[in-house]
């Protein structure tokens, strides 16, 4: 056997070396664990589909949506074309809105505005930024300014509660209701939809406004 020269040896030596390197960084790679899997929400979106929301088995809404997308338990509704209130079984209010979010675990309908509320009596109409559902107590309620048309007269409020069950409209907070050329301001109103009549609470201050006969 032929001795090695002394540049094969360090050849040798270095090829080695790189080898060890390589088996060591292998077998760290190898050994370390693989990174956690990132969990991702499903998400269904569909197009043109009808949502029916219930209570007791019974139909407390309905809408008809050009787009949902359901991302855990929300339902995100957008270009609305229909949404019908049922008050038992059968239509009581027809509500117009651009855009909803259904939380299906709180039964929270959130109904983005503007948003048009007409009564199946033809003398009843609702107008408000924003709206929301309360599917436990069938209850519409309106957080922010609401303005109501009611057989010829304007009313507005800082805030609207309708209970559909009762057909009963609360309103508080700068209660303002213009009939004719008469100007009423209170601080509460209850409204019965049915019975088409209004009962006012706390101080009541009655003005004529200017230009009326």
């Amino acid at each position: 056997m032929m001795p090695l020269s002394t540049k094969a040896k360090r050849i040798a030596a270095c090829s080695a070396v790189l080898v060890a390197v390589i088996i060591f960084i292998t077998v760290r790679f190898l050994s370390q664990p693989a990174p956690p899997a990132v969990a991702v929400p499903p998400s269904v979106q569909l197009l043109e589909s009808r949502l029916v929301g219930r209570k007791d088995g019974q139909r407390q809404w309905e809408i008809l949506s050009r787009s949902v997308l359901q991302e855990g338990e929300l339902v995100t509704l957008g270009d609305l074309e229909e949404m019908v209130v049922f008050q038992d079984q059968e239509p009581y209010l027809n509500i117009e809105a651009p855009r909803a979010q259904w939380n299906r675990k709180t039964e929270v309908l959130r109904l983005y505005g503007p948003v048009l509320v007409v009564g199946e009596q033809d003398n009843f109409q609702l107008e408000s930024d924003y709206l929301e559902w309360l599917g436990s107590s069938a209850t519409l309620v309106s957080p922010g300014p609401v303005r109501i048309l009611w057989s010829g007269m304007e009313i507005e409020a800082a805030e609207m509660g309708m209970d559909t069950e009762k057909g009963l409209v609360h309103l508080s907070g700068g209660v303002q209701i213009r009939d004719g050329g008469l100007l009423w301001k209170l601080e509460e109103a209850v409204y019965d939809l049915q019975a088409e009549s209004m009962d006012f609470f706390g101080n009541v201050i009655l003005e004529e406004e200017a230009g009326s006969d």
